[in-house]
């Protein structure tokens, strides 16, 4: 298992946290509520044999820096990043809140996205007012359990059933290093979030993955997504959960790679 080094680098926004590997056109991974930039060990493993990949730290999670908790403000940190790296156009992929954030940097920064990958994902909530159960539900969690407890009960909601305990432990693992400063304004980001007016205006390609076993995003949201962007096209990944990405890495690059190649 190879350990992609965290990277920090200041941007207009603030310090970013990363980690980097390889080589030629650039691909941004943005990772969910449930996991920072190690969540993506196998993309940077496998990918980066075609591209520069690179994984971020979303505001709050690891190094770095705290946004404002909208849906704009987190977008405009990804733009930061970009530039900081010398990156003026790239390939996107997010996963759940990273899928959200990737719609709106799709959406407010279109310039700098040339092609888009929403996994598991959906249009945020676009909900009004104070967080609703489903998230305050998931704070009072991380505030009751200890980091272990807590992670635990993310990668077991997180996995498919009959998911190894190797990918479950790793998902727990990543879980449980998930702090409340950043949870909670990622909590306010995804219940008000509606990216539905950006997503009809989408004109670069984009595809939606979703896990077939998805318990967290039924992939019927992904579908749902995938009909509101015009030329979209869907696809499901076999014998995973919400995290296909780590739970079946092979089939799930292989459609990444699919959908990139030139």
């Amino acid at each position: 298992m190879t350990d992609h080094e965290r990277r920090i680098v200041q941007t207009a926004r603030g310090p970013v946290s990363y980690r980097e590997a390889g080589s030629g056109p650039a691909l941004l991974l943005l990772h969910g509520i449930g996991g920072n930039s190690r969540s993506w060990r196998c993309q940077l493993e496998d990918l980066s044999c075609d591209w520069r990949v690179v994984a971020w730290d979303a505001p709050g999670y690891g190094e770095t820096v705290a946004a404002d908790p909208d849906l704009k403000s987190y977008a405009a940190v990804a733009a930061a990043l970009l530039s900081a790296l010398d990156i003026d156009r790239a390939q996107v992929l997010g996963h759940s809140m990273g899928g959200v954030i990737a719609q709106g940097l799709a959406g407010l920064f279109g310039e700098r996205v040339d092609r888009l990958i929403l996994s598991g994902t959906w249009t945020g909530d676009g909900a009004e007012g104070p967080l609703g159960p489903r998230w305050t539900a998931r704070l009072d969690d991380r505030r009751r359990m200890g980091p272990e407890a807590y992670g635990r009960t993310r990668a077991t909601a997180m996995a498919a059933a009959g998911a190894s305990s190797d990918v479950v432990d790793e998902l727990a693992g990543i879980a449980s290093e998930v702090p409340l400063a950043g949870l909670e304004p990622a909590c306010l980001v995804l219940h008000h979030a509606d990216t539905r007016p950006l997503a009809r205006g989408f004109a670069m390609p984009v595809l939606v993955l979703s896990g077939a076993g998805d318990g967290i995003i039924a992939p019927e949201r992904s579908e749902e997504l995938t009909a509101i962007i015009p030329d979209a096209r869907s696809i499901r990944i076999p014998g995973a959960g919400h995290a296909a990405y780590l739970e079946n890495p092979d089939a799930y690059n292989a459609e990444v790679r699919g959908f990139l190649a030139p």
